[in-house]
């Protein structure tokens, strides 16, 4: 967990990003037109790129991106000697519950 601390002001900017350029993805779709020769479609586009970088920029430092309008971020761990995330939701500042990869958000506790 102190390594994951020291990633989380990062991680924390990232979902920030995420979140925004999600809003504006979903605005940009809505004016888009389906010919793709409009600037809306092009902006669409720009956007989905965008989350594509973030996204990966945030599974780089071994995240799972689990939800990016609730801010839910998994890492993988063990915990006696069984596959677990730590979880994480945005805005918290510290990494304090894990669930079982089974139980998901619903079946998250403390650490």
């Amino acid at each position: 967990i102190p390594q994951l601390l020291i990633n989380i002001p990062r991680i924390q900017i990232l979902m920030k990003s995420l979140t925004d350029e999600y809003l504006d993805v979903d605005k940009a779709r809505k004016k888009a037109q389906m010919n793709g020769g409009s600037i809306q479609g092009a902006d669409y586009l720009n956007c989905v790129l965008k989350i594509n970088y973030l996204t990966d920029e945030l599974e780089s430092k071994g995240c799972v991106l689990k939800g990016i309008e609730h801010g839910l971020v998994d890492f993988p761990s063990l915990r006696d000697g069984k596959e677990v995330y730590l979880c994480w939701k945005n805005p918290e500042q510290r990494i304090e519950y894990w669930h079982d990869i089974q139980s998901g958000f619903a079946g998250r506790q403390r650490i």
